[in-house]
């Protein structure tokens, strides 16, 4: 016979139990996410709209997959590529694009996406599991922030497509937003002046292409400096903007943050913050971004145009592909 105390000792036990298996399971956030890749997929394969193709789209900022069902009940599904979002160059590394072929990606040379067609007998949770395991390994895109969506588009051999280095350039869509700048047609020709200089090795080459423009640029600051003007070095992942400030008087420039874009998270590393730091820039705070203040007095164009080019090369993994975007008040050139 149990004593008083041991009678206790298992009360207390089965109660704790009791209260263990009433708790709900928690919810596995992986599976949970290749849920609503299922569900999307499925809602393209069941819902059919006269005269117009589903498609399925999946991403973390411009790293996208995005698939639609062929006349056979296949899925074919197209992964971003850097031709028309020059930005991915930055993320497409060698490894990367080895990965995607092992994953059974193939280069589409019309609009420089990655393609694969799954076949009708392969269940859409396979190729959910598929689609993230590609966003993860071939683009480390961040699956806990990925958005999901469907949507139907009007059938015409060569659909609309957003516009280069728009956001999810490549990618079939008929939104009125993308209108201004979509691609109607069935392949994709780069304009000849947009065309990447080829990949440097160091600040001292980006110096010797760009060095004599952002001076340029500098230099067009100071002389102008009671108007209301700025110029914008964008890499296509990190940009470096500067403005003439009036008290003190100095030009004034700020390096992106990871608060401007989420995709900077992986790019600005502790060791590139540091050098980002060394150079003088403050954290955010004053602005969402890195800042800092050249003096007039005493400060040599060429030698900040040397110093932005150092930053961009050092703080943001900047190579010279793609092409440097020099944007002001007025246009981007």
């Amino acid at each position: 016979m149990l004593t008083r105390r041991l009678r206790s000792m298992v009360y207390v036990v089965l109660i704790l139990t009791a209260l263990a298996s009433a708790r709900p399971a928690v919810a596995d956030p992986s599976r949970e996410v290749s849920s609503r890749v299922e569900a999307a997929l499925a809602n393209i394969a069941t819902l059919e709209r006269p005269n117009q193709n589903g498609f399925a789209t999946v991403w973390d900022g411009d790293k996208y997959i995005q698939c639609g069902r062929t006349a056979d009940r296949a899925l074919r599904c197209e992964a971003a590529g850097a031709l028309m979002q020059p930005s991915l160059e930055n993320v497409l590394v060698l490894e990367r694009v080895k990965r995607l072929a092992e994953l059974g990606w193939r280069l589409d040379p019309h609009f420089g996406n990655y393609t694969q067609t799954f076949a009708g007998a392969i269940s859409q949770s396979q190729v959910a599991d598929r689609i993230l395991q590609t966003l993860s390994e071939g683009y480390n895109a961040n699956l806990a922030g990925l958005e999901v969506e469907t949507d139907w588009v009007a059938y015409e051999p060569c659909p609309p497509r957003n516009g280069p280095s728009q956001n999810l350039a490549g990618m079939i869509n008929d939104a009125p937003a993308m209108a201004a700048t979509a691609v109607h047609a069935c392949a994709y020709t780069p304009d000849p002046d947009f065309e990447p200089h080829p990949p440097t090795r160091s600040t001292a080459d980006l110096i010797d292409i760009y060095g004599t423009r952002l001076a340029g640029e500098i230099q067009r600051l100071r002389v102008n400096f009671d108007r209301n003007i700025f110029v914008v070095f964008d890499t296509g992942l990190g940009y470096v903007q500067c403005e003439p400030q009036r008290s003190p008087r100095a030009i004034y420039c700020e390096a992106q943050s990871a608060d401007s874009d989420p995709n900077l998270a992986s790019v600005l590393t502790p060791e590139r913050l540091a050098r980002l730091h060394a150079a003088g820039y403050a954290d955010p705070g004053r602005a969402p971004n890195y800042w800092k203040a050249y003096p007039l007095d005493g400060t040599d164009d060429a030698a900040v145009a040397r110093e932005l080019l150092t930053v961009l090369h050092d703080a943001y993994g900047y190579n010279g592909a793609p092409k440097l975007i020099v944007g002001t008040e007025k246009s981007d050139d």
